[in-house]
């Protein structure tokens, strides 16, 4: 059972008529399930002094001297938001009672039709009803800030998937200026790439369900798309309404590409050197072999064999040369390094790579940050990796329409350089082979300039990867740490 002290509910009782305070109170002194504590205001100014305390409801009277019950319901409201206010009055009015019920007022009663059971028990549910009005009102409140402080972009949608709302994150993600787009014309749908992707939202749309993390790509400005993991849940106050929260994978997709580079060129460095272990010492006897039969056969048999052991000991020398190329390509490279200008890097680059652009009639278009300082590196080595990249960009580039754009940027405390064609693309299923040592698309490539760009550039301990479309173009996106 609980204690009478804790279940009293402190009331203030503000009317001019102390006859009716004292009525009223002996009338709740008698309700034998609820202890009231009355306090009298008979006045607006006492009604006033008497803000600070701490009251769970009040009873306030319409008429009030120059003052009206509906100032007095106001004056409460200004400072206690959700305190419940029950307006008394000695003649029924149903202006006053809209009125009363417009300015916030809990409940409107008649003087002389109400007794004790119904004074408290309109007293209880006033109180029950603040109590839930100011828990929604946190709730709310916590929401809001939840919504607008999100690091992710979070969205309203109806239906139809048309963007009722969206969060400050949302506006810095996507290049959606609202002073420019109609704001009623963006549907969810027509930011999601992938034809599948709008089918299966419309249909979590309309099925009243909530999915939770499916991957999707979403145009987030006109020339560039994101991996994002979405989830749509139905919105508590409406079913009409979902929210959509939208988690960028870009740079964890990222780090997963840079990861997996490594350990293949890790893998790849690995074999090799089991290769060269295995074929060398083969690959010398059969050269002394061939040295010493050049030696021992009779003039005459030579002469009929004609130039084989010559041809053997040809194939052995490049094999061997290969070999070596192979190691040299997938082993990490000493270094001599020292601070140097990124973008200084890239112009002597560029100047070795001249007369090729002039050759072909290219464009070139340099994007090269202000912001961009010092590198630790070995300079001649990050110059020939500069270099392997822009040479196979500009091979891929057409005669008179080709564009090479390089371009330098400080990305999460890294240096970043992005070489980029509008060339004819590689196709997915040759992209993720890229930097496999030998694998060329040049008739005369030797296929271990990306593998020994790559090695360059893991050598000092930055990340090296590249995106690509068909009849679009290639990127190659470098990064070193900054000094």
């Amino acid at each position: 059972m609980i204690p009478m002290e804790e279940n009293k509910k402190k009331v203030l009782y503000v009317d001019d008529d102390a006859d009716d305070f004292l009525l009223v109170e002996r009338m709740l002194h008698g309700y034998k399930h609820m202890d009231f504590e009355m306090t009298h205001a008979g006045s607006f100014e006492q009604a006033k002094a008497h803000l600070d305390g701490n009251f769970d409801a009040y009873l306030v009277d319409y008429r009030l001297g120059s003052k009206s019950g509906i100032e007095v319901l106001e004056l409460i409201k200004s400072t206690k938001k959700h305190a419940p206010v029950i307006i008394l009055t000695g003649m029924e009015n149903g202006q006053v009672d809209d009125q009363a019920r417009e300015s916030g007022a809990s409940d409107y009663l008649v003087k002389g039709a109400f007794d004790a059971q119904m004074l408290s028990r309109s007293i209880r549910y006033a109180i029950r009803d603040a109590e839930l009005h100011e828990s929604l009102d946190i709730a709310g409140r916590k929401f809001k800030n939840i919504f607008e402080r999100a690091a992710d972009p979070i969205i309203l949608v109806n239906r139809l998937s048309l963007i009722i709302d969206f969060n400050p994150s949302f506006l810095q993600k996507f290049s959606y200026n609202l002073g420019k787009n109609d704001f009623h014309s963006l549907h969810f749908t027509d930011l999601l790439v992938k034809k599948e992707d709008k089918e299966f939202l419309k249909e979590v749309l309309k099925s009243n369900t909530d999915v939770l993390d499916f991957e999707a790509d979403i145009k987030i400005s006109p020339d560039q798309n994101i991996m994002a993991l979405v989830s749509v849940v139905m919105n508590e106050t409406s079913k009409e309404l979902y929210q959509i929260m939208i988690k960028d994978l870009t740079e964890l997709k990222i780090k997963e590409e840079e990861l997996y580079n490594l350990k293949r060129f890790s893998s790849t460095g690995r074999i090799a050197r089991i290769l060269a272990h295995e074929v060398k010492n083969p690959l010398t006897t059969i050269l002394l072999s061939a040295e010493q039969l050049c030696y021992e056969l009779p003039p005459e048999v030579k002469e009929e064999s004609g130039d084989l052991v010559e041809t053997i000991k040809k194939n052995c020398t490049r094999i061997n040369q290969l070999i070596t190329e192979l190691l040299e390509s997938t082993r990490f490279t000493e270094l001599e390094a020292k601070k140097y200008p990124l973008n200084q890097i890239l112009e002597e680059a560029l100047e070795e790579v001249e007369e090729r652009i002039e050759l072909k009639n290219i464009k070139l278009i340099k994007q090269l940050s202000n912001d961009i300082g010092d590198v630790n590196v070995d300079v001649s080595k990050v110059k020939i990796a500069f270099v392997n990249i822009m040479v196979n960009a500009i091979e891929a580039l057409h005669h008179d329409f080709g564009i090479l754009r390089v371009r330098s940027v400080v990305k999460a405390n890294k240096c970043q350089v992005e070489i980029s064609d509008n060339g004819v693309g590689i196709p997915e299923e040759k992209l993720d082979r890229l930097f496999e040592p030998f694998y060329t698309s040049k008739p005369t490539g030797s296929g271990l300039g990306l593998t020994n760009t790559q090695n360059i550039i893991f050598s000092h301990g930055g990340s090296l990867r590249v995106q690509s479309k068909e009849g679009i173009g290639t990127t190659f996106y470098i990064a070193l740490d900054c000094v």
